[in-house]
């Protein structure tokens, strides 16, 4: 790789490190899409001044998560890692399992506040609309995660113009956002208030959003 280049590597560990990744991860993989070739673990190691069990760690951690590439190469007689060029795919894989789960872990610990708040404070307590402003927002946030991984996961990964199409179809689809959202405050209103018994109302699980 030549020297312009590898002052690009900078942003790629900036970029990780930025989203909650380590920034070697960064590197590594940094190193791997603007090589325009396969390497070898020794290679990304002599390239970037790192120890051979740290490349593993990340080549690990990269596979993982969908970035890397790993293939025997009888002609070098070792494994050989490429970049995944697909990046949409690693979006969606990142979104599926790091990110839609914790928003679900942080919208479910604060339902369970707002039962616990609402049954023994009452439903005027200040801390009811904050917790159920949470769970709102969280279950929004889901649909919107759910919704990009449908509109990307709908366009074929070998099509080049795959990027284009699936910005029309998010976009296309967004036209209908607004009257799903005004649906979404309708029957929040509806099944979020309290029952006659001072209880909260059972709350209605919104659908996956289908494509």
């Amino acid at each position: 790789m030549d020297n312009v280049l590898r002052e690009h590597l900078m942003t790629f560990e900036t970029f990780f490190s930025a989203i909650g990744f380590k920034s070697r991860l960064g590197k590594v993989w940094g190193l791997l899409a603007l090589a325009g070739k396969s390497l070898s673990a020794a290679d990304i190691a002599n390239e970037l001044d790192m120890s051979a069990g740290s490349v593993s760690e990340c080549l690990s951690e990269l596979r993982e998560w969908g970035a890397v590439t790993s293939e025997f190469s009888s002609e070098h007689r070792c494994q050989m890692h490429s970049a995944v060029s697909d990046t949409m795919s690693i979006v969606t894989t990142v979104l599926r399992r790091r990110e839609q789960l914790a928003v679900q872990n942080f919208k479910d610990n604060a339902r369970s506040a707002l039962q616990y708040v609402t049954e023994r404070y009452g439903s005027n307590d200040a801390r009811v609309h904050t917790l159920q402003s949470i769970v709102t927002t969280s279950e929004i946030a889901e649909a919107t995660i759910q919704f990009f991984v449908a509109a990307s996961s709908a366009v074929p990964k070998n099509d080049e113009s795959r990027l284009a199409r699936v910005v029309k179809r998010m976009a296309a689809i967004g036209m209908k956002v607004p009257g799903e959202i005004n649906k979404f405050r309708n029957g929040r209103r509806k099944t979020g208030q309290l029952n006659g018994n001072g209880n909260p109302a059972p709350v209605e699980e919104a659908e996956d959003a289908h494509v």
